[in-house]
């Protein structure tokens, strides 16, 4: 049976007793980088269950590694310096081709 894109969920379940969070998910880029961490360090990743004919994973992680970043945001200033910072660049690279 064939999923949705709305089925196709990644869900983060923890709570406070525990340290560790379980990670089930159908997006692949997230079970390359889970499978990975996995990988690199058993201690810490482990893989759970796989699900769906291999379609979803589900991963144990340690909790402190979850994070909610919100994306930065440049002042027009920041944005200024930036874009001149890199016309400099890119004239200094065209002088020595």
């Amino acid at each position: 049976m064939r999923l949705s894109r709305e089925e196709q969920e990644t869900i983060i379940t923890y709570n406070e007793a525990e340290t560790l969070a379980a990670i089930y998910t159908h997006n692949r880029g997230l079970q390359k980088q889970l499978n990975r961490l996995c990988s690199e360090r058993p201690a810490d990743v482990r893989l759970i269950r796989t699900v769906h004919d291999g379609a979803a994973v589900e991963y144990l992680v340690p909790k402190t590694w979850l994070k909610i970043r919100p994306p930065r945001t440049a002042s027009e200033a920041q944005k200024t310096a930036a874009r001149l910072a890199l016309q400099r660049a890119r004239s200094r690279k065209e002088t020595y081709q």
